[in-house]
């Protein structure tokens, strides 16, 4: 079996299963792992995003995917995660746990009992961690992007209240030598 046809097979076989894997992985990430469950942010945003990478899993995997149709969705879920006060290390973790569910499908499932070759098995493995990967840098580096700008945001708040002080300050005479 071509190595690119039992990728796509496997990436259609995923999608076409992707909410019995969904499901699993939700009640793994959040029943009994606890992951961003501490708020509804949280539970909408794993939520979201197995949905996203299950239902486009073809896409995902395809090597002829450009780099930055994987980039720029990621680092806009790092920005969303940082703004809804979501955990970093949570979110990587279900992006990690989302990864093994749709291993754990495969070899479950009566896919992983067809015949193939172990260069196909290798080839569609680095295909996934590719992807998901890509994802977790990605995520992080929209989180880190909206940590900094907050971090400048604050940071000029700060510096315009302590201006303020001072005028103010200097106003009332407090700032006379020897005072």
């Amino acid at each position: 079996m071509e190595s690119k046809t039992f990728e796509l097979s496997f990436a259609k076989f995923i999608q076409r299963f992707h909410e019995q894997i969904e499901e699993a992985f939700l009640e793994d990430a959040l029943s009994k792992r606890g992951l961003c469950a501490q708020s509804p942010q949280g539970k909408k945003m794993c939520e979201e995003l197995a949905d996203r990478i299950l239902k486009e899993f073809t896409i995902k995997i395809d090597r002829k995917t450009p780099l930055e149709a994987i980039a720029e969705p990621y680092v806009q879920v790092g920005i969303r995660a940082y703004k809804d006060r979501l955990s970093s290390s949570e979110m990587v973790h279900a992006f990690i746990l989302l990864k093994r569910h749709i291993w754990l499908f495969f070899q479950d499932s009566n896919f992983a009992g067809q015949p193939f070759d172990v260069r196909s098995i290798v080839a569609l493995n680095n295909r996934t961690a590719l992807f998901f990967d890509r994802a977790i840098y990605y995520f992080l580096v929209g989180y880190e992007q909206a940590m900094t700008e907050s971090v400048g945001e604050l940071e000029s708040l700060y510096l315009s209240f302590l201006d303020r002080v001072r005028r103010d300050l200097r106003s009332s005479g407090d700032l006379e030598p020897g005072k």
